[in-house]
């Protein structure tokens, strides 16, 4: 942990201004301090959750997979947090309603493929949200206390599925794209254009617990600059309030999910031969790591 940062960080990362805003009025008590990385600005604030004190980091990602992954990568280097949350609006699939959550179980990353004489054969990219902010997501959606974040009268459903990332803006429901991921993607809830570069910067840092969460912002082929003027920050808005809700509800205390070293496998680190020599170290606030010398009896 650096020694600017108090207490455990989670880091919320914003691509569009509007999400960004919405995520800051939903805080409105708040005092902020700023801070600029690489170019990167984060404003940082203590955010009390149900068990112990957070200093939460925002930021905006800017549009795209390749701009998030890089403004993640800056957050997870200056902070070392224990939690990152992509937070913001997507275009909604299946039966999804406008204003609706999507708190991502998976993200696809679609445009991956090789292109021959005969077709366009897909290479779809998976990435996971790590288990425990899975499993605390739906304790968020039934306990329902997230909605009163964003007032009365709305009552938005909470879709627990996967959701598709490209480059692409998608304005129609019978877009080649959108064919695309019919195809292959099909259980997808919603599409953005961020998620997949977010969750890939975290996942090879390691050592945190990450998720995509989106509010619904249009149904793909109802997308117009006018509407998403109207509908763009109440997306963001229920995105945030979930995003917070989460967030808030999170032990700090516990160890964020670690990927395949939470399935109980065992790494040999060692030298061998005469002479040999092994140097193993640990280094960040959380490492740990236990060294076992099994020395032979010397032969005589």
């Amino acid at each position: 942990m650096l020694p600017h940062t108090k207490g455990p960080v989670a880091v919320l990362a914003m691509p569009l201004p509007v999400e960004y805003q919405a995520v800051l009025g939903l805080l409105p008590d708040h005092q902020f301090t700023e801070r600029t990385v690489r170019g990167t600005v984060f404003k940082t604030t203590e955010f009390q959750g149900r068990h112990g004190v957070w200093t939460l980091a925002l930021t905006m990602t800017g549009r795209n997979n390749e701009a998030a992954a890089a403004a993640v990568e800056r957050a997870v280097a200056e902070f070392e947090p224990q939690v990152v949350l992509l937070v913001g609006v997507a275009g909604g699939r299946r039966d999804s309603r406008v204003g609706d959550v999507i708190a991502a179980t998976e993200v696809y990353g679609y445009e991956s493929g090789q292109d021959t004489d005969e077709a366009y054969l897909t290479r779809i990219k998976t990435l996971q949200s790590t288990h425990r902010l899975a499993e605390q997501a739906h304790q968020v959606a039934i306990e329902g206390a997230w909605l009163d974040r964003i007032g009365a009268g709305e009552r938005p459903r909470v879709h627990h599925r996967p959701i598709a990332a490209g480059s692409k803006v998608i304005t129609g429901v019978d877009s080649g794209t959108a064919a695309l991921i019919d195809r292959h993607c099909g259980d997808a809830q919603g599409i953005d254009m961020e998620g997949f570069g977010a969750l890939a910067a975290a996942w090879r840092t390691g050592g945190m617990d990450a998720m995509v969460v989106r509010g619904v912002s249009d149904l793909l082929s109802d997308k117009t600059k006018a509407a998403d003027e109207d509908r763009q920050p109440r997306a963001a808005r229920h995105a945030g309030a979930f995003a917070l809700a989460l967030l808030e509800r999170l032990d700090p205390r516990e160890e964020p999910g670690r990927g395949d070293a939470e399935a109980g496998g065992t790494t040999y680190i060692g030298a061998m031969g005469q002479g040999a020599v092994a140097t193993i170290a640990a280094f960040g606030d959380r490492a740990h790591g236990t060294i076992h010398l099994n020395q032979a009896p010397s032969e005589k």
